[in-house]
């Protein structure tokens, strides 16, 4: 493939090859032809060689710096590096290679710097090594965890990358749709525009301007100098802490927020910005619980198994072992959960004082030349161990004796863990009984244990225990807003009513869609939305938004809204929508219904929705309706175009049936839908995790 002499030049000038370096294109052509045909080591020592004659050359540097990145010889890299910034420091390019090798060896958080003076050395041509910097330290910084800085470089790599670049766009589509992620983290944070007559206004739009171009750090210089200068002015205030969450200061990006929801700001500003700022300040640490590991040393552990075996309280559970593990790993002979309760022999009609809980993990070593039988109890310290200490007693008799050791493996938030239990279901309870259970489950956590619930952004008081401190009334509304927006299902709504009654805050009125900007509605809004008065068109693209951001409560909703209008022309993004997300299984097929009528009305065929019941149904352990799905399929839309492809898919997908060939045969119909969910439940399971399990990883001792 010839080098396009018009092409940027790989030295980072700016110019194009054919102004620049046209000296060196005939050997870039053959470095690259090289490349393509995988013999990196000869494209190296190429380059090297071109070096020994002209070792100032920026673009041979920067050729001599990818290849070695590509073939992971970092340490050479560097070298090189070093070489071409003492040469050439000035080159953006330079620094950017600095910013990618750094984002592969060490942290995003560290290559924010140099990306930033890539950045800063620019003019108005992007080199492609600057560009490739800006995905890779976004990428980094998204491994790390960095999300608001992560969502930042990478909007700023799809805002700049080539049309039919897309890697930046489906990474920030990924982030959105990962489950548990909090909305309000989700957010595209928007800068605030200048305040009306204000002497320093082109300050202002001169450090807005810098963070248009990815200028963060000059932006921060900018802002920060302006804040000294007016003040805590709220519009400088956020947009200082937004610089700050995008260059990954993360402590000061939170303090920023913190600060402005003290200022004069409407209290929905106020509430989504301390509530931010609750979820991703490393500085609050919530009063914790420890989760700990007993060590006893078994006189007799062949009785002890038979113990553990034959007690109801106890059950197996066979840890994987991952493939990577040393061999000489001392793995346990035997593991299992303790019960408080033995399990029911059926859960058709179980209820929720019958459920037995997990209270603590076992395992049993056998005896070693080097060490004594043990068993290992994992449980959390507090109440559950004491009834864990008493179950073993009863179970493994007095010769159990005392623990000879213990170590605290974890600790975890007891606001967090207050939403959080482990049930052992019997195998045959029912999935909607499951969620029925799950759905007061979850009222009790949050409406009891939740409030009652000590938390570092209440000054370590609880929810209830802050209600009614004027000084702690935004803190109580953010805390509170941060449970609301990790709801999933419509029908929780009059349980957030309630929490509100309880802890005397206001509740969320409802807002008025004229004139709004819904493009850039906060997520956690629009569910407030007066849908009524909104059209079909600004229905249908708040639709379009609520999907690609993960929203499923409000896609719920909005889709609910555009499902009832009549007078909308395509209904089929709602309908699926709906069917998907609807929690009710119920429900969902009486959605499935209405998207046959109307596909039916528009003399389109239904086979889609036939479909979506066919996976809902494998998805629900619905086995009757699997039946009835795919006997719909076989008799009335197998023949229709990539119908039975798209049904082998599906059950493929399930595990129902082997892989689906070139040309399937006839749809079966002795499918039946997988097992049920794993007997050791955990909220989960069924649903994301709360905000706060989603925002910082807690630690779980449950297998």
């Amino acid at each position: 493939m010839a080098v396009d002499l018009y092409s940027p030049c790989p030295c980072g000038s700016g110019k194009k090859l054919k102004f620049c370096c046209s000296d060196l294109a005939a050997d870039i052509e053959k470095v690259h032809k090289m490349i393509a045909g995988r013999q990196p080591h000869a494209a190296l020592k190429h380059v090297a060689q071109l070096l020994e004659q002209q070792p100032e050359r920026a673009s041979l540097l920067d050729l001599r710096v990818s290849i070695e990145l590509s073939m992971h010889e970092f340490e050479a890299a560097r070298q090189t590096i070093d070489a071409y910034l003492a040469t050439h420091p000035q080159n953006a390019t330079a620094h950017a290679q600095q910013a990618i090798l750094i984002a592969a060896t060490e942290t995003g958080s560290l290559a924010v710097a140099p990306l930033q003076s890539a950045l800063e050395r620019l003019d108005d041509e992007m080199p492609l090594r600057v560009l490739e910097s800006v995905g890779a330290v976004g990428q980094a910084l998204l491994m790390e965890g960095q999300l608001v800085a992560a969502r930042a470089h990478l909007l700023l790599y799809a805002t700049i990358a080539p049309r039919e670049d897309n890697q930046g766009l489906e990474l920030l589509l990924r982030m959105n749709l990962q489950s548990g992620m909090p909305l309000l983290v989700r957010e595209y944070l928007l800068l605030q525009a200048c305040p009306t007559d204000v002497p320093w206004r082109a300050k202002f739009e001169e450090a807005t301007g810098f963070a248009a171009r990815g200028l963060w750090r000059r932006a921060e210089l900018a802002l920060s100098q302006l804040r000294n200068e007016a003040g805590a002015v709220p519009e400088v205030v956020y947009n200082l802490a937004l610089t700050q969450g995008w260059l990954g200061e993360i402590e000061k990006f939170a303090a920023g927020l913190h600060e402005y929801a003290r200022l004069e700001v409407s209290q929905d500003d106020a509430t989504e910005a301390e509530a931010l700022a609750q979820l991703i300040d490393p500085q609050l640490k919530d009063p914790y619980l420890e989760t700990i590991k007993q060590t006893y040393v078994l006189e007799d552990v062949e009785a002890l198994g038979e113990r553990l075996r034959t007690d109801k309280r106890v059950e197996d559970y066979p840890l994987e072992i991952p493939e990577d593990d040393p061999e000489e790993m001392v793995r346990p002979r035997s593991t299992h959960v303790l019960l408080d309760r033995p399990t029911p022999t059926t859960g058709v009609n179980i209820q929720r004082k019958e459920i037995p809980h997990v209270v603590a993990f076992l395992s049993v070593y056998g005896k070693r030349t080097d060490r004594e039988a043990l068993l290992e109890v994992t449980t959390d310290r507090g109440e559950s161990l004491e009834i864990v200490e008493s179950l073993l007693s009863a179970i493994a008799g007095e010769g159990l004796g005392k623990p000879v050791d213990e170590e605290v493996v974890a600790e975890k938030s007891i606001s967090e863990e207050s939403l959080s239990w482990r049930w052992r279901l019997p195998d045959d309870t029912p999935v909607e009984l499951r969620r029925r259970l799950l759905s007061e489950e979850r009222h009790d956590a949050i409406l009891e244990r939740w409030t009652a619930a000590p938390r570092a952004a209440l000054n370590n008081k609880s929810p209830q225990g802050a209600a009614g401190d004027p000084e702690l009334k935004v803190a109580l509304l953010a805390s509170a807003l941060i449970i609301e927006q990790a709801a999933v299902d419509p029908g929780e709504l009059p349980l957030f009513t309630k929490l509100r009654t309880q802890l005397g805050l206001p509740q969320l009125d409802s807002i008025d869609p004229a004139e709004l900007d819904l493009e850039h509605l906060p997520l956690v809004r629009i569910p407030r939305l007066n849908f009524a008065k909104m059209a079909v068109g600004p229905l249908a693209e708040l639709l379009d938004r609520t999907v690609l951001m993960g929203a499923n409560f409000a896609t719920l909703m909005v889709a609910e809204q555009l499902a009832e209008r009549t007078e909308a022309s395509d209904l089929t993004p709602a309908y699926r929508q709906l069917i998907r997300l609807e929690p009710n299984y119920e429900k969902a097929k009486l959605w499935a219904e209405k998207a046959r009528a109307w596909s039916a009305l528009k003399q389109n065929s239904v086979a889609q929705w036939v479909l979506l019941e066919l996976e809902l149904s494998i998805e629900r352990g619905d086995s009757d309706g699997v039946q009835e799905m795919l006997g719909e399929i076989r008799t009335n839309h197998l023949n229709e175009p990539g119908i039975a492809d798209a049904t082998y898919r599906l059950l493929y997908a399930a595990g129902l049936v082997a892989p689906p060939q070139e040309h399937p045969g006839p749809v079966p119909t002795d499918a039946a839908p997988p097992a049920q969910p794993s007997a050791i439940w955990t909220p989960g399971d069924d649903a994301p995790p709360s905000a706060e399990e989603g925002a910082k990883q807690s630690a779980i001792w449950t297998p």
